[in-house]
């Protein structure tokens, strides 16, 4: 048995070095795909919404690997359709062409989410796995009224590096983020945090869920400590489809009433 757990601890850490690989590969590489315009999006219309008026979307933000098609593959649509939840749902394109061009939060903005609040959708809410988290918390920062709420599934919020710093100096509260810009875009999006933190200013619901043995976990439960009391879940599992769809079948019982009002 322990053979077994320390082969899956070496095969987990295996994953993880690939994924940074690649990120790194990408973030280097000049031959990234370019963001169309507008975003290309899957969408699934739900049997469950209400026929008059309400109309509630739900936008799904893929990670790094796969594509757009993952939430249908993978059951989390169906999740949201068996359970009866009045959310039709979209999932675009949003590849890392549009993170390497810091074009998503605007394309997410134009072609996805003002068309849909013109077409009646009252409450619009996102959920970004992976790379798809951090697009989810860049999308809040650049449009702090686009969305009614976020869930955050093993989330990528950056190198250690920074995180590290963070710890070093005692935690958000005493880290000093000094100087930076958006270039920076660590320090950026960990001193937004820290703000929005310390100011308590009203943001819609950020909700967090990951695994115990995800390869991001030093981010991820620094994040955690930042966000209010019963908005973070941690289950058994890496950074895998089988944790995800765990998680969000977590999510969504947990958060059913709020979901349906």
């Amino acid at each position: 048995m322990q053979q077994k757990q320390e082969a899956w601890k070496m095969s987990a850490m295996q994953i993880g070095r690939a994924l940074v690989l690649l990120i790194f590969a990408l973030m280097l590489s000049g031959c990234a795909s370019r963001g169309a315009t507008p975003i290309a999006a899957l969408r699934y219309e739900n049997p469950a919404k209400p026929v008059d008026g309400g109309k509630k979307l739900l936008i799904f933000l893929r990670g790094i690997g796969g594509d757009h098609t993952i939430f249908k593959n993978k059951g989390l649509v169906d999740q949201v359709i068996e359970r009866g939840l009045p959310f039709d749902m979209v999932a675009p394109d949003a590849h890392f062409g549009y993170y390497k061009e810091e074009t998503l939060g605007r394309r997410l903005y134009e072609d996805i989410i003002l068309p849909a609040r013109q077409q009646g959708y009252t409450e619009i809410w996102v959920a970004g796995t992976s790379m798809g988290g951090l697009g989810a918390l860049f999308l809040q920062i650049e449009h702090p009224d686009a969305v009614d709420g976020i869930i955050l599934l093993s989330p990528f919020l950056g190198w250690d590096a920074t995180v590290n710093e963070i710890r070093d100096a005692g935690g958000l509260a005493r880290w000093e983020p000094g100087p930076h810009t958006v270039e920076d875009w660590q320090r950026y999006l960990w001193s937004w945090i820290k703000q929005h933190r310390e100011q308590g200013k009203r943001v819609p619901p950020i909700y967090l869920g990951y695994g115990a043995s995800d390869f991001f976990a030093n981010s991820q439960d620094l994040l955690a400590g930042a966000l209010p009391v019963g908005r973070t879940t941690i289950i058994e599992g890496g950074h895998t489809y089988g944790t995800l769809r765990r998680l969000w079948g977590t999510f969504l019982d947990k958060l059913e009433p709020e979901l349906r009002r």
